[in-house]
């Protein structure tokens, strides 16, 4: 633990953003002694005090953090912001406005879905352009690898052609996909969102359906960005500042849609990539630490520290 308070010491000039997603009540004593630990260790302060002492030059404090928790979804008021508040951490939520609306549920978790309650034990997916694959869906580890190609390939094909594929997923699989979600997996409503505003979340902006921004065209990326900041402006009654880039790769963002945030007039933008920021980060390129409620208590500790980057 010296080791590791030396580290944090080397980085006490960078400033670190953890990214979560999602939570469950078996995990909350997980989620308390990681913030039992960054209220220890750590200055948490907000997403937007960041920027704005960024934008203005201001020195921040030594080791500040920030927890901001990406897609909206309903687990994190059941059972994580209680937590969150009560150490004083500060929290942005990045909601997706589709989800939030009732519109869609999250594409990967319709995947998901599809393969954890397909009778087949394998699946043949054919899509133009790319070679069939056939997927091994015998156990749960090959249902979770098939999970994990098919996200992948997804990534990489442009936006009609996903879409067109998650539409016939159900029949590809032989199984009735839900319009609504499961209930682990259901979203924040418009009402649960003011809440958690009114007692000192920020609410940033996620997209409208959470695509891959780098295959979209240019009144796409308007609809996606500036479409989803105008209904979360209108529904919420305040002007949301931060945004957060779906997936959040270099290779999934694109200087096209960086453009489109800035000009839809975000303060900030959070990406996938790993690592501390510094006094001269790019507001619309914020790096973050990958977290999940259900990391090794040891293991985040260390990632905390600067290890493992």
């Amino acid at each position: 633990m010296g080791g590791l308070a030396v580290l944090r010491q080397m980085h006490r000039h960078e400033f670190g953003v953890l990214m979560f997603h999602s939570f469950s009540e078996r995990e909350q004593a997980n989620v308390e002694a990681i913030c039992t630990h960054i209220a220890s260790n750590f200055e948490p302060i907000s997403l937007s005090e960041m920027v704005e002492r960024l934008e203005r030059g201001t020195k921040l404090p030594g080791n500040a953090l920030t927890i901001t928790v990406d897609d909206g979804y309903k687990n994190f008021l059941l059972h994580a912001h209680s937590i969150f508040r009560r150490h004083r951490i500060p929290v942005t939520v990045f909601p997706v406005t589709g989800f939030v609306d009732g519109r869609i549920w999250l594409w990967p978790d319709r995947i998901e879905f599809g393969l954890q309650h397909t009778a087949k034990t394998s699946l043949r997916v054919e899509m133009p352009g790319k070679s069939p694959l056939e997927l091994a869906l015998a156990s749960p580890e090959q249902k979770q690898r098939a999970m994990s190609i098919l996200s992948e390939m997804l990534k990489e094909v442009p936006n009609p052609q996903r879409l067109d594929f998650l539409e016939g997923f159900g029949r590809l699989c032989g199984v009735d996909i839900p319009l609504a979600p499961p209930k682990h997996r259901a979203a924040m409503t418009w009402q649960d969102l003011r809440a958690v505003a009114s007692e000192g979340v920020e609410i940033g902006c996620h997209t409208d359906s959470h695509p891959i921004l780098s295959q979209l065209t240019a009144p796409e990326l308007d609809r996606e960005i500036r479409g989803a900041k105008e209904l979360l402006d209108k529904r919420l009654g305040f002007h949301v500042r931060h945004f957060c880039y779906p997936n959040g790769r270099d290779i999934d963002i694109g200087e096209l849609a960086i453009a489109s945030v800035r000009e839809a007039g975000f303060a900030s933008a959070v990406t996938c990539s790993w690592g501390f920021n510094t006094a001269a980060a790019e507001p619309l390129r914020i790096r973050r630490i990958p977290f999940d409620s259900t990391i090794n208590f040891q293991y985040g500790v260390e990632l905390l520290a600067g290890l493992h980057m």
